[in-house]
């Protein structure tokens, strides 16, 4: 069994009213030593243009964990992703998907700055090759196991899988970021997707993401918002749409959305087209408490509360069992001195890391080498399932960033059931990390 189990979440404190706190948090004040380079940060993203992920942030901005860490938020709930199997309907299942989605949104955009009061810093950018692997034990639901790998660094792409067996419930999918500096607001738009598939069933469910707004970040005390809109289409028909809202700027209130579920037999998403049934409305603050409203009965049901139950512990094993390539054997030394306070040592830590990839991609290219991931495969749209294709196409009008194709895990039913190789059959790949084969209940 996996060690180093830590909570990945407590109940929401009074924050997660989707306000930015009362007071200044304390662990975001820029230290005197860093005033300097701060500084020249903030003149830099104010005169820039393109993207930002290009400028060196000041260590004290770093949060200490790698971006492929934000991937497993998908799993904080295992028990509302299992739940989705046992819908007697389709169209109940799609609500189902649409409670678990935004059940994953909590952890990824706001716990940090909500419950830890150091407000929202920048992650790792993880090294190409680089892995996170986790697990989610639960007695009643099942084990759910997560892996993400970095596949691309230029531009940088992160892949994800996971996976409840016992539910038979995996999705596979990838997320990538382009930022810029617009006004006083970093906006990131996401692009990318998540594939969600039922083990017994040829139902899938393909879902786009969310742009962010990072704010206040000239202060040194930056926040998230959810912008944009966002859908899920399974192959069934229905359709969830989202429209994340940000904060005006006079009034109204942070972090609230509105949404429908619909069924549409047509080929591709017109807003508000002829032929739409009109099934459920959603509303809420997806840092807090939605709800559903059935609009056949009226009925209004919860959607999901962040409050009323903690998230479900994550199980990574100890930092010295990791292989070289897994997040915090990656980053230990780096984030060990900034827990510590040692900016300094951390800024050294990590450009060292940074040299060290460097040489390795000179190398590569010297030999003509071609690097591989080695969870991970590609598969285009025109190469997938139907039903994959007709999803996408339905949703590529409204979401130009969800590409025209997908990273699925090599060891996934889906990939295994088309004929593809399994990540030790792969030539010329990096060794995969075994950490699932520790795992109860293994998939490797």
């Amino acid at each position: 069994m996996m060690g180093g189990t830590k909570s990945a979440g407590s109940a929401a404190s009074s924050a997660t009213t989707g306000s930015t706190p009362a007071s200044e948090p304390a662990g975001n004040v820029v230290p005197a030593s860093q005033a300097a380079d701060f500084s020249s940060f903030v003149k830099g993203i104010l005169s820039f243009t393109g993207d930002l992920s290009s400028l060196t942030c000041p260590s004290f901005m770093l949060n200490g964990i790698s971006l492929l860490e934000y991937g497993a938020h998908w799993n904080d709930y295992p028990k509302v992703l299992a739940d989705i199997t046992k819908a007697g309907s389709s169209e109940e299942r799609m609500r189902q998907v649409a409670r678990w989605f935004v059940s994953t949104l909590y952890g990824s955009y706001n716990k940090r700055v909500a419950e830890s009061n150091t407000g929202e810093k920048k992650p790792f950018n993880p090294i190409l090759g680089e892995q996170f692997v986790a697990a989610w034990v639960d007695g009643e639901c099942g084990d759910t196991r997560f892996v993400c790998e970095q596949v691309s660094h230029h531009p940088p792409v992160s892949a994800l899988y996971f996976e409840n067996a016992t539910a038979g419930i995996y999705g596979s999918g990838h997320f990538s970021q382009k930022s810029k500096f617009k006004g006083m607001t970093m906006k990131v738009v996401q692009e990318g997707r998540v594939t969600l598939r039922l083990r017994d069933s040829d139902e899938i469910y393909c879902l786009t993401l969310p742009d962010l707004n990072i704010c206040s970040i000239i202060t040194g005390r930056p926040f998230l918002e959810m912008s944009s809109t966002t859908f899920i289409r399974s192959s069934r028909g229905y359709t969830a749409e989202f429209r994340w809202h940000t904060k005006p700027w006079l009034y109204g209130e942070y972090h609230k959305f509105d949404g429908r579920i619909f069924r549409d037999a047509a080929a591709a998403l017109v807003p508000d087209g002829p032929g739409q049934e009109q099934l459920f409305t959603m509303k809420g603050k997806w840092v807090a408490e939605s709800a559903s409203v059935n609009l056949r009965t009226g009925e209004e049901q919860p959607l999901f509360d962040v409050q009323a139950q903690p998230a479900a512990d994550i199980c990574i094993r100890p930092v010295d069992e990791q292989s070289e390539l897994e997040s915090r054997r990656v980053w230990r030394r780096v984030s060990e001195a900034l827990r510590a306070g040692n900016y300094d040592a951390a800024s050294r830590e990590k450009t060292a890391i940074e040299e060290e990839q460097r040489a390795l991609r000179r190398q590569r290219a010297e030999a003509g080498a071609v690097w591989k991931p080695s969870l991970f495969s590609w598969i285009a749209d025109a190469d997938d399932d139907e039903a994959v294709r007709a999803c996408y196409a339905y949703l590529f009008p409204a979401k130009d960033s969800i590409g025209t194709g997908s990273w699925v895990f090599n060891d996934s039913p889906h990939h295994r059931a088309a004929g593809g190789s399994s990540a030790s059959e792969m030539p010329g790949t990096q060794t995969p990390s075994d950490a699932f084969a520790s795992a109860p209940g293994s998939v490797m």
